[in-house]
């Protein structure tokens, strides 16, 4: 029976699910487990030998020429025999269950953004909760945890109360909403959009995935209904969340590096409960590393398996590595699975997505800028909106980083970009002044005030000849825009029939406006001059 019953159930399920797409938000289906696709799992199966990994030191870089073995391992690792956290897991629905959760959703509208339409709001409808139970926390918990509660609440109008739908945000996953009639012992599943009457106990079940969350984290439910007064009621979970592995330092700053020299940084990541593991990288992360930057990952004290609960990463800045800003976000994977969510893995299956595995990683990132013999801060000056006569000052420097380098023959000229002209150039000027205490020189753009009928863009380059042997020419683009001040501006003309007529409409009214205030200005004098009249006359 139970054979030929869960295809139609679930087909029924995966229909159902399909139509709760409601007011452009997803509220997420009740999530099933097909109970013999789990069982197929469960099927003995013959198990090879496994292979001790080799324990030993590799290296992996950034170069372009054809890579060598890395040590840090780009293929998945193989999960291994220990046990993870497994607090708060879910149970499979029974055949009555899923029965039930198709029955209940066979009457919904197809997909689409109307198929639950929020009824309008009733102020006899209340979904009331009692004072704080909007919020759980579950204290501390292991990453990976799946932590679950049940919401109370109640619909305490004087008419029905209508759900239209339940949001959970990222990291949470929504479980069922059950009702429980007043005077009645036993909950039923309840279908967004349809009454629940009043005194009816409302039970809503979600669940707190920990695997991508770490130190104090909370997700939020938002539950939709016509409650004429809160119409939008947040449910609360929180957590502390203890890391499974942690990276110290998670982030390395390797600053100023001169070009040609080589500079080193190390990151150690350790299990926070002891556990040996086996590290390698995220397979699914096809970013390469920058050219010059080289990572060493290493176990402490392995065991024979090569497993460790403390490894050791290694940044090394070679002498190859190009000028400018570079940086690599390491992305660790451990052999050992994180627990099984099995209301996703049932949402993956009814939508027909793979299930791919997922094991507890931890991450770390390294950050540096490689510093030729010369270089120019900033490269780019903006001068902005300026108006015709006005004068401007914008400076770079221009810094040497070789020791013993002779910066008192550096000159710059100004040309325009591209290789146009520099527009009003006679107004632009360029000097090279040292820098007091420092092997550095400012390059100063001068502008003396554009002419009067100046109005538009303008944009110029600074050539720096450097007389270095690997920088010779440098180059510092400038721009900005002139517009006119309004004295010099000529008023627009009306130049249609409309204008002319709006224009005329405007100085009318404008003369109106002017008469009657003259009018109020002497009625204000007269009333004046009686008064004082008057208290002359007593």
């Amino acid at each position: 029976m139970k054979s030929s019953i869960r295809p139609a159930l679930r087909a029924a399920a995966l229909f159902a699910g399909s139509s709760l797409l409601v007011g452009g938000a997803f509220a997420l289906p009740v999530l099933v487990q097909d109970a013999g696709d789990a069982a197929k799992t469960q099927e003995a199966k013959p198990q090879a030998e496994k292979k001790k990994p080799s324990v030993g030191r590799g290296r992996r870089s950034g170069k372009t020429s054809a890579p060598k073995p890395s040590s840090v391992p780009r293929s998945a690792p193989k999960p291994a025999p220990v046990k993870a956290p497994t607090k708060g897991l879910g149970k499979e629905l029974s055949d009555d269950e899923l029965k039930k959760l198709a029955a209940s959703r066979a009457g919904k509208a197809a997909p689409g953004k109307n198929a639950v339409p929020a009824p309008p709001r009733n102020p006899n409808a209340k979904l009331d909760l009692e004072f704080g139970q909007d919020t759980h926390d579950f204290g501390s918990a292991r990453q990976g945890d799946l932590l679950t509660h049940v919401f109370q609440m109640k619909s305490a109008g004087s008419e029905p109360l209508v759900i239209t739908q339940a949001s959970p945000t990222c990291g949470c996953t929504l479980g069922e909403v059950r009702i429980t009639p007043e005077g009645m012992t036993t909950p039923e599943l309840y279908t967004f959009g349809n009454p629940i009457d009043p005194g009816a106990l409302v039970e809503l079940e979600a669940t707190l995935d920990t695997a991508s969350k770490r130190n104090d984290t909370q997700v939020r439910i938002q539950v939709y209904s016509n409650d004429g007064k809160t119409p939008v009621q947040s449910l609360t979970l929180k957590a502390r969340i203890q890391p499974f592995i942690v990276a110290s330092p998670p982030y390395v700053q390797l600053g100023q590096i001169r070009q040609g020299e080589e500079k080193v940084a190390k990151v150690t990541f350790r299990t926070s409960g002891g556990e040996r593991v086996v590290l390698a990288e995220n397979p699914n992360r096809n970013i390469s590393m920058p050219e010059g930057l080289a990572i060493d990952l290493v176990a402490i004290n392995p065991d024979d398996e090569g497993k460790s609960n403390q490894w050791q990463a290694t940044f090394s800045v070679g002498a190859d590595a190009k000028e400018g800003p570079g940086g690599y976000l390491l992305r660790l994977n451990t052999d050992i699975p994180l627990p099984k969510n099995e209301k996703k893995e049932a949402q993956a299956k009814l939508a027909g997505k793979p299930i791919k595995p997922t094991f507890y990683s931890c991450d770390a990132n390294v950050s540096y800028s490689v510093i030729g013999a010369l270089a120019i801060q900033p490269l780019y000056l903006s001068m902005g909106l300026v108006r015709p006569g006005q004068p401007l000052v914008r400076s770079a420097r221009l810094t040497s980083y070789e020791p013993g380098f002779d910066l008192s023959q550096v000159k710059a000229t100004l040309t325009g970009q591209n290789g146009q002209d520099l527009q009003w150039a006679d107004a632009f000027s360029v000097t090279v002044k040292p820098v007091s205490g420092s092997d550095a020189v400012d390059l100063e753009v001068r502008l003396d005030g554009l002419p009067e009928t100046a109005d538009g863009a303008f944009r110029g380059t600074i050539v720096v000849e450097t007389g270095h042997p690997t920088k010779p020419t440098m180059d510092v683009r400038f721009s900005g825009v002139c517009r006119k001040v309004a004295g010099n501006v000529a008023r627009p003309t009306a130049t249609t029939p409309q204008d002319a007529k709006k224009a005329a409409q405007k100085a009318a009214d404008k003369s109106k406006m002017d008469a009657l205030k003259k009018a109020e200005a002497a009625k204000r004098d007269a009333l004046k001059e009686a008064e004082s009249a008057k208290k002359g006359g007593i």
